[in-house]
């Protein structure tokens, strides 16, 4: 462990960039991205290969944000859309793992889980940075971004500064805000919500979600009295939440409420390669030999439940408030481990030394105002900063609602298609903390009615539309993490780390392709930023097909054809691929791709070389020879190269001419 942990350090010097100059002005870069956290991480991977240049600022000494800085490294994924870097990410995770015969799947009482030490997910993601080409990702840590250069209402720059208090100035064509909290939003003119208010007319009493100070627990021997929680102050008002949680004798998951220690510790169960005991999360037989956690269960705050007022939106607004309120999750996180070390009986367990958050520069007191001073040899070892669900949002030109991503778990997809889709979501609705009346945004038509009545893991996807990413008025800014313009109940879907990273890839397409062609975000040809995406593997049709998989060389035309509808599938499951086409099925297909009267009801059989001449009635500039086709052009067409052709037309008809 000690070999890889000192792998994972060494990656960080190969990224970390400097100011160019002692004056504060720095580098100009074609994308600076705000906050390095999983929708940070993503978009910088897509956009340097996308062919970007990249800065990517951090106020922390990680990467990787909600699953790494946050230690949420159990992945929210109901296996709906497992797509793009989110899939590259878990594949890396499996891949870690497996070459030491360490099971990653031992969390959330499931077998198909996902799950890694924080340290080895931010090891995955700085190589996934490092190696992304042929752009490049200059890394900044430990930058704390003070203000937006605008150029009227265009974001043109960031300015930032470090520990020492030395400021840097960056340039860049478009920037990125991907921070936890939408820090980045308020710098600009761009409005935003916060809690279920618009700025500038912010309510600081608007609920927004609890959040939750994780720690990453071990068992482990030797354990001295400065790893032995002494009692924090408030304990004993605690104690009766944590008795509701987990007790020594508590029911098996998926009994009733208290469970027991076996099932805690499977909830956000994390692997540990020096763990001898084969664990699989869907075998309960198995919990009991589990030796690493994350605490993210019974410690939310204020986690006064859905019927008392909870956090409000001056966590978001007032930074001394959201230090009070991170030195109370603090505080509960360690009256946890209290109760864990005494009534529970786990006096071999303590925060896990092997994670690195005492070696970064970071310091919990940073960022939370902690009265305990007993603890501190714990608190070296917390993660640097909260699990922190609901953010500001921007305003968009287009906002995602829970009634425009409503779905159906008999079809398992959304009820509605959204042609500028970017991203697909697969979470339901999950909301910590308040559900009183008026908590919600009236104005986007949303009621405590709208409120999930279940938890529910079979609702299927979702679509997250372009203009999601887009402020409705300024430019040079796009929103990734949980900033994108969505309702408060539609974020419960979308801020968990598999569509960050999916938001994100997508954000960091955009601003590739916006700084490639010289065009804002608002006027690129979403047909573009689509087929970028595609190229990234990244699903955006609700529909996927057994005989049509990620790796097949027609998908990226088969999502396109299903997402515009130019050409229907054999069923919910088959789109018929290899099958050849007749002429009115190409007619009707041309008709619907092009919006062009194409009539025949014939029924031969159409050869590749016949297609390219239909294509090129409309686009006579096409260039056929860059689609993957299947076979000699004088046979004849099947539907999946056919519907890739298509496409292709289709984007290059778009496409603008480069500013390099």
């Amino acid at each position: 462990m000690r070999r890889f942990l000192a792998l994972c350090l060494a990656i960080i010097p190969i990224l970390a960039a400097h100011p160019a100059s002692a004056n504060g002005e720095g580098k100009a870069y074609d994308v600076i991205i705000v906050g390095a956290g999983s929708g940070g991480s993503a978009a910088a991977v897509q956009a340097a290969r996308s062919g970007a240049s990249v800065a990517l600022v951090e106020e922390t000494g990680w990467v990787g944000g909600q699953i790494t800085a946050a230690a949420v490294s159990t992945m929210d994924d109901v296996t709906h859309n497992r797509s793009g870097i989110y899939l590259e990410f878990i594949q890396r995770i499996r891949e870690s793992y497996d070459a030491t015969g360490t099971a990653s799947n031992i969390c959330y009482w499931a077998t198909d889980t996902i799950a890694a030490e924080p340290v080895v997910a931010e090891a995955i993601l700085l190589e996934m940075l490092s190696t992304a080409k042929p752009g490049k990702v200059d890394l900044y840590l430990h930058q704390e971004v003070i203000k937006a250069v605008m150029d009227g209402n265009r974001v043109k720059g960031v300015s930032f500064r470090d520990q020492n208090g030395v400021e840097t100035t960056l340039k860049g064509q478009v920037t990125i805000d991907a921070t936890e909290c939408g820090d980045f939003i308020p710098l600009t003119p761009a409005r935003y919500r916060s809690g279920n208010s618009v700025s500038p007319n912010i309510n600081l009493d608007g609920e927004i979600q609890d959040i939750t100070w994780v720690a990453v627990i071990r068992e482990q021997s030797n354990i001295g009295p400065e790893l032995t929680a002494k009692e924090p102050e408030g304990y004993r008002r605690d104690v009766g939440r944590f008795r509701k949680v987990v007790r020594l004798d508590g029911s098996t998951w998926p009994g009733n409420y208290p469970f027991d220690v076996p099932s805690f510790k499977a909830y956000r169960g994390l692997p540990d390669r020096e763990n001898p005991h084969p664990i699989d999360g869907g075998d309960s037989e198995t919990w009991k030999w589990i030796t690493r956690t994350g605490l993210n269960w019974g410690n939310d705050v204020p986690g006064n439940g859905g019927d008392h007022t909870g956090l409000t939106a001056r966590y978001l607004e007032d930074r001394d408030y959201r230090r009070l309120i991170n030195g109370e999750a603090v505080n509960r996180t360690l009256r946890l481990i209290h109760y864990i070390q005494t009534e529970l009986g786990m006096t071999d367990w303590t925060v896990d030394l092997s994670q690195g958050y005492d070696g970064r520069g970071d310091s919990v007191r940073e960022r939370a105002i902690v009265l305990d001073d007993g603890n501190d040899g714990l608190l070296a070892h917390f993660p640097p900063i909260p699990y922190v669900r609901e953010s500001r949002r921007i305003v968009g030109i287009e906002t995602l609602t829970a009634k425009s991503s409503a779905r159906s778990p008999q079809l398992g997809r959304a009820l509605v298609n959204r042609t500028n889709s970017i991203a697909l979501g697969e979470y339901p609705m999950d909301i910590h903390g308040s559900r009183l009346r008026g908590s919600l945004e009236s104005y986007l038509n949303e009621t405590i009615e709208d409120y999930p009545h279940q938890w529910r893991s079979d609702e299927g996807v979702f679509q997250v539309p372009y203009g999601t990413l887009i402020p409705e008025k300024v430019d040079g800014l796009l929103a990734a993490e949980k900033n994108l313009s969505v309702s408060r109940l539609a974020n419960g879907a979308t801020r968990l780390q598999p569509i960050t990273l999916l938001t994100g890839q997508a954000a960091g397409a955009t601003a590739a392709l916006s700084a490639r062609y010289g065009l804002q975000p608002r006027d690129l040809p979403v047909i573009l930023v689509q087929d970028e995406i595609l190229k990234g593997r990244s699903r955006i049709s609700l529909f996927s097909f057994h005989d049509v998989g990620l790796d097949h060389r027609h998908w990226r035309g088969v999502q396109a054809a299903t997402l515009y509808g130019f050409l229907e599938p054999m069923s919910p499951k088959m789109f018929g691929a290899i099958l050849p086409m007749e002429e009115f099925q190409v007619m009707d297909m041309l008709a619907k791709a092009f919006g062009k009267n194409y009539r025949s009801e014939g029924t031969n059989f159409v050869s590749r070389s016949e297609l390219v001449r239909l294509i090129k009635v409309n686009f006579p500039d096409w260039d056929e020879t860059k689609t993957p086709w299947d076979g000699p052009m004088d046979t004849m067409v099947y539907r999946g190269e056919a519907v890739t052709a298509v496409w292709d037309s289709i984007v290059q008809s778009v496409t603008p001419s480069p500013l390099r």
